[in-house]
């Protein structure tokens, strides 16, 4: 080995030049004047390893638990060595002057022992530490976990804040590797109107400093942060504010927790926006941004731009964001979702913002505008606006009467019912009106079941028009009805009111509902049976069949039957409700049952079929002779291009 190192370096100095090889020698000769010059002296290094040594007993008394009363050992079998002075100062010395390289100006506050200080106020609890100078954890007070924990939205080790900088001729460091000086507020509680301030000071000397300030009102959700780097400008470059978490599991299911958890984040001039719920995402910023929260299903922390007019002072000019859910596989079933942030400051001298640590309560996020309600995800279009204008002030009404959730989600259905009964009665006439003209229907059916498809067709319309019966005049209120069928699909599981509420069996109507734990998981459905979604699609499939005499007979090759798509929907919901919000399957099955009885009530007493023939056959004899629609005289050109000559 040795002569192919010989081989390589003649080699390498054969194809040098000469004045390489002389720079190389002149090099060399200094590195051994340097090392021979800063060589210790024998008493040096005899000082400095009785120094160690001492430390590694120190140490090593620490690891196996012992204290002073084993150094104070009266029957003297504890020897203690004696600590040479100089040997001490020397390590000393030495571990200052590392500091100092690797920190520069910064390196007297590298060293310390962390304090906590906490505030608390008629919402949270926020702890915050001198090492970083930032928040290192928050529990919420009117809040628990499912399991009757304390709710610590920001849990210490958890979660990190702080700034990343460079520093000229050090390279890039973060303010949680130094202690900050604080000034301890008079009073660490407060209520109503009444506020409270923290300041962390990190000095870096001939007056340059890095303030952190933190104020808590007694009645809000949010701290106010400031940081103000005086004189930094030469140590303080290209900041960055780094925020992460990884988001606790306070929930019944964290399956539906990890679905529900993400970064949503809005820039200025554009609507909010969100990263993947399901999968790992980032994105990268290059607008100014207004705020970003890490939503963590029913709660959320959220770093918005100070309170102030409209265009105001942004939160960052730009950011990179990453999100990663969490899996029981590799990550056990305490997390949910990891969260990362790197913020862009806009003023490399000031920072200013506010963090949300709260509940994704509709009313409350909308109070701080900036579209931070809409991190609820309470449907896009239409679908919000039902859940805004209509279900959100009915809920919040009822609500107020102290009514048990059970009670108020019926109410609910059968106000929303109230409302769409116009559509109902226009809904059923038109079924009515079908199923008096289904034996017609069927008999064009068996009568053309050998034609063309077309042919069928053509006669089919016929009938409608001489009937003046249209078959899409139920579409049109059963469209209607479908936003508020949707919104109440995004409602529920996100409504924190209903957050471990029980009725009757339900423990928690924002979870699932379990009456029996199966010893197996079943693909698509899980290992529980599900109550309320049992009656749901039982309720369903009684209103299918309730509603199938009014459809005709489907025959048409090629197509699928409607009545067997029907009849299989129920079992369906089954496997697709099983694991979602009891109070979902709860107010579909209200919902089912109310137009059940709906139907029963029109068709037993406002619904007279012996009229409708009547109607119907009048119609034969008026309408028989009115010129045709255009979109039959469109199919009786279709049909003469195929070669079928309609009647």
């Amino acid at each position: 080995m040795a002569l192919v190192r010989i081989a390589i370096f003649a080699a390498y100095f054969y194809f040098m030049d000469k004045n390489a090889v002389i720079g190389l020698l002149l090099i060399g000769v200094m590195l051994i004047a340097y090392t021979y010059y800063n060589a210790p002296s024998e008493e040096e290094i005899q000082a400095r390893k009785a120094a160690e040594e001492q430390v590694d007993a120190k140490s090593s008394e620490e690891d196996l638990g012992l204290g002073e009363a084993d150094l104070s050992d009266p029957e003297g079998r504890a020897e203690v060595a004696e600590v040479d002075s100089a040997a001490a100062a020397e390590l000393a010395s030495q571990y200052g002057e590392e500091l100092k390289r690797k920190y520069g100006s910064l390196a007297a506050n590298a060293k310390g022992e962390e304090e906590l200080i906490t505030l608390r106020n008629e919402h949270f609890e926020v702890s915050f530490s001198n090492k970083g100078g930032v928040p290192v954890k928050a529990r919420l007070l009117n809040y628990k976990t499912y399991g009757g924990d304390e709710l610590e939205l920001l849990r210490e080790g958890s979660q990190s804040m702080g700034y990343e900088f460079v520093y000229p001729s050090l390279g890039r460091l973060h303010t949680s590797e130094f202690y900050f000086q604080s000034s301890a507020p008079g009073r660490s509680q407060v209520s109503g109107e009444d506020k409270v301030s923290l300041t962390y000071t990190l000095d870096a000397g001939d007056g340059r400093k890095l303030v952190n300030t933190y104020t808590i009102r007694g009645n809000s959700f949010d701290v106010e942060m400031e940081s103000r780097m005086l004189g930094m400008g030469s140590i303080f470059t290209e900041p960055r504010l780094i925020w992460e978490l990884a988001g606790g599991s306070f929930e019944k299911s964290i399956d539906n927790e990890r679905n529900n958890s993400t970064i949503f984040y809005k820039e200025v001039g554009k609507g909010r926006d969100y990263l993947s719920e399901t999968g790992d995402d980032e994105e990268r910023l290059e607008r100014r941004l207004e705020w970003v929260a890490f939503k963590q299903n029913f709660f959320s922390a959220i770093l918005m731009r100070p309170e102030g007019e409209e265009g105001g002072p942004s939160l960052a000019r730009g950011a990179e964001l990453r999100s990663r859910p969490f899996s029981t596989e590799n990550d056990g079933d305490s997390l949910t979702q990891y969260y990362f942030a790197a913020l862009q400051l806009e003023d490399s001298e000031r920072f200013q913002a506010r963090l949300f640590l709260g509940p994704n309560d509709y009313r409350t996020l909308r109070s701080y505008g900036m579209e931070t309600d809409k991190i609820i995800n309470l449907g896009w279009g239409i679908f919000g606006w039902v859940n805004r204008f209509l279900v959100i002030p009915i809920f919040d009404w009822l609500q107020q009467t102290g009514m048990s959730y059970g009670l108020i989600i019926l109410i609910l259905t059968l106000i929303i019912k109230f409302i769409l009964v116009p559509l109902t009665w226009k809904n059923y006439l038109s079924s009515a009106r079908m199923r008096v003209l289904k034996p017609e229907i069927d008999a064009l059916n068996e009568k053309y079941k050998d034609a063309e498809p077309m042919k069928k067709q053509q006669a089919t319309m016929e009938l409608y028009r001489k009937t003046g019966v249209s078959p899409f005049a139920g579409c049109l209120p059963m469209l209607i009805q479908l936003p508020i069928l949707y919104a109440m699909f995004r409602f529920f599981p996100n409504a924190i009111q209903l957050r471990h509420e029980s009725f009757l069996w339900a423990d928690d109507l924002s979870s699932y509902d379990s009456i029996a734990t199966l010893p197996f998981s079943i693909p698509a459905y899980g290992d529980h049976v599900s109550l309320f979604t049992l009656l749901m699609a039982m309720s369903t499939l009684a209103y299918t069949v309730f509603n199938s005499s009014n459809m005709p007979t489907q025959s048409q090759p090629g197509m699928p039957n409607m009545k067997v798509i029907m009849y299989i929907f129920p079992f369906m919901m089954l496997f697709f409700f099983n694991s979602f919000a009891s109070s979902l399957s709860y107010y579909y099955f209200l919902a089912n049952l109310t137009s059940l009885l709906q139907m029963w009530f029109i068709k037993r007493f406002l619904i007279d079929e012996e009229k409708i023939k009547a109607k119907i056959a009048e119609n034969k004899k008026k309408r028989g002779k009115m010129p045709k629609s255009r979109f039959q005289k469109k199919l009786e050109e279709m049909s003469k291009q195929r070669g079928i000559q309609p009647k």
